[in-house]
């Protein structure tokens, strides 16, 4: 049973901004509209880009990053409520967790990129 979990897990954490693609072509095709279709993408996949960025932040540099993207994740959080009550006057807890499940996924998808950029970089072209 772990086997079939780990088979299906693999390649969504490896591959997110396939997953991602995936995602919004299938929300596409069932809610009919891009805009539904890109939100709910989005909020689907935030959560597989926090874990992708996590590991590769193991990989890369070493153990000992999970504090750092809990952080983050806090902060994102706080900003996230920053915001809309700046602009609403109100904390609603459904629209904020919208902000940032929004929020996280473009950090972490810029964050997601860099390393894997920085990684192939490093390993590929400047190993010895």
């Amino acid at each position: 049973m772990i086997n079939v979990f780990t088979f299906i897990v693999a390649p969504i954490v490896t591959m997110p901004l396939l997953f991602f693609l995936f995602i919004y072509i299938w929300f596409q095709k069932w809610t009919k509209t891009k805009k539904r279709a890109l939100r709910g993408a989005v909020h689907l996949t935030a959560p597989i880009f926090v874990v992708d960025v996590y590991l590769l932040l193991e990989v890369l540099f070493g153990s000992g990053y999970i504090g750092w993207v809990v952080v983050m994740l806090l902060c994102l959080m706080g900003l996230s409520c920053v915001i809309q009550y700046k602009t609403r006057e109100e904390l609603k807890f459904g629209r904020t967790f919208k902000g940032f499940l929004r929020l996280a996924f473009l950090v972490f998808t810029f964050a997601h990129v860099s390393l894997f950029s920085y990684g192939f970089v490093t390993h590929v072209f400047l190993a010895s």
